[in-house]
């Protein structure tokens, strides 16, 4: 989509629109504030719908109401979650506490007479890593010191030290207990903090057994799937600062998501050997079965969080603009989405794993409603788990066993009573003696008034053997209708109820609430009168219905019936053309015959090919990432010419250079490098260790140049999904982690390597590398953060020639700011760098003596965990940093306070000293 979107044919505003003769008046326009603003604005903050659809339901314990109800109407606070585990978040709580929020010890602060809130861990989440404040914006503007918490916050954000996340989003993934070799989809992820922390678990290494190529590289791995293609580029953007090769960012609705069959471990892993020695141990028993398994497997998660859309009324704090739009039919409308959604998770889901599923709405129909119409379907194969003493400081209520179910119109109590005249309602809302048996009370339900929150409800559920079938909730209650799918205006007739028989049975039903209503108001009885006259509408209600249904059918039904006709002839065609084609015996001729015949069909039938008429703005958005990133590949391509060798597979899109159109339109493909020249290249100049499986494991997302743009680097479990994937079912709009990236100079040669290292995926290779790497002290590693580029006095001994000579010498006479290194352990380092991409790192030593050493084992992935490295860029003559600014100054900000932190420690361990010889004396 371009920079207009769709509005892109409308004229962009500029600056000069505002000055001279512009045509617009640079003035707040008061009349043209957002509807929200105003709304808010006029203190409407309440919803008579709502507050009594509430009550109603019974929510909230008794004598709370008006504490829910105010707490409501308040902004949400900031919360923040530390990322990570282990020492170094440790040490980040350390300097929250003492840089910034040690203000606060001193007593309460006060401004303008109100009194500032202490920033406080959240009690219940682990190891204090969860934080809240609630500032004002007055506060911010007015305090300093505040304001400069903020501004960290914002950095750290960026670095990926911290991650801004609403306290109750972070509740359901601490009930997964996601281990390194579990296989986990997040169901409905964007915007992808939830998958942040499930990758987080993922690589929490400490005491596991990983069977991977790495010790530091968990054998599972996260799938984070999201059907509005727009918000998987979010998903992208917000995992970018785990440093995982283990995450595939998937585009499908969630009650979608393909069935992967055929499972093998990847060649070449540690898996990979131990299922050929049981392959061979079992041919040697004879073990049929055992033979048969190993031949794949269905890919079934371990972990499943089932985080479905919903209405949002938990999130009024932080949307007020709900307030304005709440209705009941908005959580009505999505209850059969999400059960869905929840059914097809349980398919994917192992015997033995775990599923949450979650809103943040109280609302029971998008609840309880849905876990228990779950429980019923499957028959004991599921079940709910009891969690009450897991994060016992969270507080929580208890999940309802009976609600009632109201439309637009009235209230009802069972399916019954609903069937006939319910609006828009499904028989699976409704609560019953059955449900009402099961244990619901296991659920939880987080409201805001309990620990100044959003709204919350979390299900927690064990698969305990495999399920019945189960199908799709049923549609038959609702009414036969033809409607029109796709651009092409195709017609899809959806069997149901009959509309004219529902027309009907409304209308009596109608009738005779009519006139208990009248009878009602001659009694003096409003409370019925109102009760019959409420039926009556959503009899009228129902009606409107059957009739729209049935004035669909007749507009249509002569349509769809010849659109039938034409398909069964082009049917009858093909067979026919089967049949000549198998009688003459000419396979060849016959294969051009069918294919011909299955043109007309699809020509017919208005569709180019099975999973291509998606949108085609939805897919131009799934591609935005990538286009970003890819964009320049296609120019290169004319340059460099195509890829050098033809790939063994490829999956997922079409285009970039990729032979036939692929399945999916506006998604690269995703294609191994298999490239000899490419990657000798890299491992020569490198170093990189014979153990890292850099020849199986790259891929790229184009072939439209000899040298693709980007390389990435998957897991050996997801390399193993996409080898499985052979009918490309997958929709993956990103997937590995970015190792290298192609270098370009104009004009000028890139040496013997033309990729440099991403730092993105630097942590996760640096261990591997044995060349292209020089560490400095302190004072150089500083410098070169903060000038970013730093020119180089090479020794006349390794100049080489009069050209390199005549640098070294110009190099020299710059001014002071500009003094090149001269430090002679660096000196020496650079005599055996190469020109082109490389690896800056702070001296082990230096780390050490300052507490920034880095176990890769226990670092988790996590970027801002990594060792003080960054990529730069060595040429004859200076050394270039290839990293953004802000990641620079986050690194010379976590040496700064290092460094201060070891010089209160001697000033400390001196004033020891002497007061031990004072006592002495």
């Amino acid at each position: 989509m371009g920079r207009g979107g769709r509005g892109g044919h409308k004229k962009r505003l500029m600056r000069k629109d505002y000055q001279g003769d512009g045509k617009r008046e640079n003035a707040w326009n008061e009349k043209k504030t957002h509807r929200a603003d105003q709304y808010l604005e006029a203190g409407d903050m309440h919803n008579e719908a709502f507050e009594e659809y509430y009550k109603v339901q019974d929510i909230v314990p008794e004598g709370e109401w008006q504490e829910f109800l105010d707490i409501l109407k308040k902004p949400l606070p900031i919360t923040f979650r530390i990322n990570g585990s282990g020492r170094f978040a440790a040490e980040l709580v350390t300097k929250l506490q003492t840089d910034f929020f040690s203000h606060f010890s001193e007593g309460p602060v006060m401004l303008d007479g109100e009194l500032v809130q202490p920033p406080r861990p959240l009690p219940w989440y682990p190891s204090n890593l969860a934080w809240h404040m609630n500032f004002t914006r007055n506060q911010l503007r007015k305090l300093s010191w505040l304001a400069a918490i903020h501004e960290f916050m914002k950095v750290a954000n960026e670095a990926g030290s911290i991650t801004r996340q609403e306290a109750v989003s972070m509740v359901p993934p601490l009930f997964m207990d996601v281990q390194p070799h579990h296989r986990v989809l997040d169901m409905c992820a964007a915007p992808g903090s939830k998958t942040f922390q499930l990758l987080e678990m993922l690589h929490n290494m400490e005491g596991a057994d990983s069977s991977s190529g790495s010790s530091t590289t968990p054998s599972g791995f996260v799938v984070a799937n999201d059907a509005d293609a727009q918000r998987c580029n979010l998903l992208t953007h917000q995992t970018k600062r785990m440093c995982s090769p283990c995450l595939m960012v998937t585009n499908h609705n969630g009650e979608q998501f393909p069935k992967i069959t055929g499972l093998q471990p990847a060649p070449g892993s540690a898996a990979a050997a131990a299922a050929a020695v049981e392959a061979a141990a079992a041919e040697l028993a004879g073990n049929a079965a055992q033979q048969q398994q190993g031949e794949g497997e269905v890919m079934r998660f371990d972990r499943i969080l089932c985080d479905v859309p919903c209405s949002g009324d938990g999130t009024m704090r932080k949307a007020p603009d709900i307030w304005r739009r709440w209705s009941v039919n908005n959580g009505n409308g999505l209850h059969n989405m999400q059960l869905r959604i929840a059914l097809h998770a349980v398919r994917l889901l192992k015997v033995g794993g775990r599923m949450v599923y979650s809103t943040c709405t109280p609302n029971p129909i998008e609840d309880e409603a849905v876990v228990a119409e779950l429980l019923v379907r499957c028959k004991g194969a599921l079940q709910l788990l009891d969690v009450s003493d897991q994060l016992p400081e969270l507080k929580r209520c208890a999940g309802k066993r009976k609600w009632l179910v109201r439309d637009k119109h009235q209230w009802y109590s069972n399916w019954e009573e609903a069937a006939k005249v319910g609006f828009k309602l499904d028989p699976t809302m409704f609560s019953s003696p059955e449900k009402q048996q099961l244990p619901l009370e296991r659920c939880m339900r987080i409201l805001p008034h309990h620990q100044d929150t959003g709204g919350f409800f979390v299900a927690v559920l064990q698969k305990v053997a495999e399920t019945p079938d189960l199908p799709d909730p049923s549609l038959a209650h609702r009414f036969t209708r033809i409607i029109t799918a796709g651009r092409d205006g195709r017609l899809i007739k959806i069997d149901g109820a009959d509309p004219h028989q529902g027309a009907e049975d409304a209308a009596a039903y109608a009738l005779e609430a009519a006139e208990q209503a009248i009878a009602a108001l001659e009694a003096g009885d409003a409370a019925a009168a109102t009760k019959a006259a409420n039926a009556a509408a959503a009899a009228a209600s129902r009606g409107g219905l059957a009739q729209d249904a049935a004035t669909e059918i007749y507009k249509n039904q002569r349509r769809y019936d010849s659109q039938e006709a034409r398909k069964q002839q082009q049917l009858a065609k093909q067979q026919q053309r089967q049949q000549d084609a198998a009688t003459a015996g000419a396979d060849e001729d016959a294969a051009a015959v069918e294919a011909d015949a299955d043109a007309d069909v699809q020509a017919m039938e208005g569709v180019e090919t099975a999973g291509d008429d998606v949108d085609a703005d939805a897919d131009a958005a799934a591609a935005a990432a990538d286009e970003a990133e890819g964009a320049d590949d296609a120019a290169d391509g004319a340059a460099d010419g195509k890829a050098a060798w033809t790939p063994s597979w490829v999956r997922g899109g079409g285009g970039r250079g990729r032979s036939g159109s692929g399945r999916f339109r506006g998604i690269d493909p995703i294609i191994p490098v298999e490239d000899p020249t490419i990657i000798k290249m890299l491992v020569d100049f490198y170093g990189v260790e014979a153990s890292f499986p850099l020849a199986t494991h790259l891929i790229t997302r184009s072939l439209e140049a000899a040298f693709p743009k980007r390389l990435y680097y998957v897991s050996d479990a997801l390399l193993a999904v996409l080898l499985a994937d052979e009918r490309e079912s997958l929709k993956i709009t990103a997937t590995g982690l970015k190792l290298f990236e192609r270098h370009e100079l104009r004009g000028k040669e890139l040496g013997k390597c033309q990729y440099r290292i991403a730092q993105e995926g630097l942590p996760f290779l640096l261990p591997h590398l044995t060349k292209q790497v020089i560490r400095l002290p302190v004072a150089d590693f500083m410098r070169l953060l903060a000038d970013r580029n730093v020119p180089l006095l090479i020794p006349s001994s390794a100049a080489g020639s009069e050209a390199e000579t005549a640098a070294a010498a110009a190099a020299a006479k710059t001014p002071s700011n500009q003094v090149p290194l001269s430090t002679p352990s660096v000196l020496k380092q650079l005599e055996g760098l190469e020109s082109g991409g490389a690896v800056a790192l702070l001296d082990e030593e230096a780390a050490q003596q300052l507490g920034l050493a880095v176990d890769q084992a226990g670092s988790g992935a996590l970027t801002a965990n990594a060792p003080l490295a960054v990529s730069v860029w060595r040429t004859r003559a200076s050394l270039s940093v290839l990293v953004a600014k802000n990641e620079c100054e986050q690194m010379a900000d976590k040496v700064r306070s290092a460094q201060q932190r070891m010089k209160q420690q001697q000033q400390g361990g001196k004033g020891a000293a002497k007061q031990a010889e004072a006592v002495a004396a």
